[in-house]
């Protein structure tokens, strides 16, 4: 069946969210530190810095496995996050005005470093002449606004049709529905149409139980759920060599 759309993943795809030579922890105690420096501010006793930093870090993971764990999609966002993240340090009747203040400074400390994987322009714009329906689909805590103006900054949202933020829309990868509802944004059928991410589980087991075929950018360090076997229909190192990927699959 000929490829008559794409859909991709953001972080680690289109977009690097760590910065370089970081890591997931690094980039997650960036955002947690101008948190804490605020709430300073404020006047609060809060741990040692490096000490909630910690206990930041380990609450994340334990956030991020509820999509797993106990997927509650009405929960999986930046307020409930931040609030999870205050309880770690003995923080529990914070307001919901200094919550909502809190949101952007954690989103801001890690939108600085925010940049694109090598030739993500140039390929969602190959993929545009082509003839492409281009679409995304994140697992996100943030409101989708914010992505947007990462993806402007970077010359990418004027080569997306059309884009979800599992925060946004209360359905995260791996659930069927969220790949149908990019599906019937870009009026496109599964089998016509490929999935692209590095997330081994997320993206592209789940994208493949919704029927679609896969390209998993290789990453050195995966995870999957115990008892979950994942085999990508393609693997790339670079994002450019989607174009080849996709030019095969093409023919006849």
């Amino acid at each position: 069946m000929p490829v008559h759309g794409v859909l991709f993943d953001l972080g680690g795809t289109l977009l690097h969210y760590n910065a370089r030579d970081t890591t997931w922890e690094d980039t997650e105690k960036t955002g947690a530190r101008s948190v804490y420096q605020r709430l300073l501010e404020e006047g609060l006793t809060l741990p040692p810095e490096a000490e909630s930093l910690d206990a930041a870090w380990t609450g994340a993971l334990a956030f991020w496995m509820q999509i797993v764990e106990r997927y509650d999609p009405k929960t999986l966002k930046m307020a409930d996050f931040l609030r999870a993240m205050a309880a770690a340090w003995n923080m529990d009747s914070l307001t919901d005005s200094l919550i909502e203040a809190l949101g952007p400074l954690y989103m801001r400390a890690i939108q600085a470093h925010v940049y694109p994987l090598e030739g993500a322009v140039d390929t969602l714009r190959s993929l545009r002449e082509r003839g492409l329906r281009i679409g995304l689909i994140s697992n996100t805590i943030w409101p989708g606004t914010a992505h947007l103006e990462d993806l402007e900054r970077h010359s990418l949202l004027d080569l997306i049709d059309h884009t979800i933020f599992s925060a946004d829309v209360e359905a995260w990868k791996t659930r069927r529905e969220v790949f149908q509802l990019g599906l019937d944004a870009l009026n496109l059928r599964a089998e016509e149409t490929i999935f692209v991410g590095d997330a081994l589980y997320h993206d592209i087991w789940g994208a493949q139980q919704a029927g679609l075929r896969t390209v998993w950018i290789e990453q050195e360090r995966v995870w999957t759920p115990d008892g979950i076997t994942v085999h990508p229909d393609a693997t790339i190192r670079r994002l450019p060599e989607l174009l080849d990927i996709i030019e095969t699959w093409q023919s006849p």
